[in-house]
């Protein structure tokens, strides 16, 4: 069975002849370009073989070009640091102005995107990451949140700006060769209440899904953080949702009885560094795999493998993947 037609299986919950598995990390320092990007991409896909590969941008690149300045990467994420948020007090998101997606770093991401799809079009299925139009927001304002409730109004209307930009992104990705988007959400959780969270996370993400979305594409959701809204996820025009399941709730079989669709889960990857042999990492997999016995999982980490995993760890749990029956 070729991934392409694993991985949907796979979303159908259907049953498949193996067990998929999507790896993915940051690569600080080859990020900063789409030659860089390219290279590190494929010399890891080619070594562990993943059945999706993830696009793994930098983690502040649209922040960026609406004016943060970063510095170097997290040692355990591999993500960059945002040394200034261009947002300090309310009155700044006056200067939040329209960009051009085509350009900067934004552009930078979509060039990423066409010289991977040359190297693996047809071969593996690639999704494309996409923060949600509020996880940028917040890159931008480390007070977003409080910002918005002193004036709705303000903060409501510059924020469509990030929504269009996100769409006018998601839609250009999908242009430049990415069969699908991981569309990532840092705030789908009690940081909001009830009304906050569909008018700043989930009306925002279905407008962008509906908007670029055709029928040979796919989404996959990925929730960050403790307890996310589950149930309001399942409400989201998604073939698959990802999340710290070994880590917080729901688990694997909770998610299988509220969400008919994909789960990407089974690697708590953080908790490896705490482990000196990695058969260790084989028997946590294989007790995950075992529990849950259903359809529809895709074996991959609750968020990105921190840098500090090794090679040989990840040869392991590739290994142990590829022999679960």
């Amino acid at each position: 069975m070729d991934k392409f037609n694993l991985i949907k299986k796979a979303f159908k919950v259907e049953p498949t002849e193996r067990v998929p598995y999507a790896i993915w990390k940051h690569f600080p320092e080859f990020d900063k370009s789409p030659e860089g990007l390219l290279k590190a991409q494929m010399e890891f896909q080619n070594k562990f073989d993943s059945d999706i590969m993830k696009i793994s941008i930098s983690g502040r690149a649209f922040a960026s070009d609406f004016g943060a300045e970063l510095g170097g990467y997290d040692p355990d994420s591999g993500s960059r640091i945002c040394l200034k948020h261009p947002i300090e007090k309310l009155e700044d998101w006056k200067n939040v102005k329209q960009i051009d997606v085509r350009n900067g770093e934004f552009g930078n991401q979509i060039k990423a995107m066409k010289l991977i799809n040359r190297e693996v079009e047809g071969k593996v299925p690639t999704m494309m990451t996409v923060f949600s139009p509020f996880m940028v927001a917040s890159q931008l304002d480390k007070d977003v949140i409080l910002h918005y409730r002193r004036d709705p109004e303000l903060v409501g209307e510059q924020f469509k700006i990030l929504v269009s930009a996100m769409t006018e992104f998601t839609k250009a990705s999908l242009d430049a060769g990415a069969d699908g988007i991981f569309l990532a959400t840092q705030h789908f959780n009690n940081n909001l209440n009830d009304k906050e969270r569909l008018a700043l996370e989930f009306n925002p993400m279905k407008s962008l899904i509906t908007k670029t979305i055709k029928k040979d594409n796919f989404v996959v959701l990925h929730l960050h953080g403790d307890l996310p809204d589950f149930d309001l996820a399942t409400k989201l025009p998604v073939d698959a949702i990802n999340w710290h399941d070994q880590q917080t709730e729901p688990n694997l079989s909770e998610a299988r009885k509220i969400f008919n669709g994909g789960l990407l889960g089974g690697l708590n990857a953080e908790s490896w560094k705490d482990l000196s042999n990695p058969e260790d990492v084989s028997s946590l997999i294989s007790s995950v795999y075992k529990s849950f016995r259903g359809n529809g999982l895709i074996i991959a980490p609750g968020c990105v493998i921190p840098q500090y995993v090794s090679n040989t760890i990840i040869e392991t749990v590739v290994k142990t993947i590829r022999n679960l029956k």
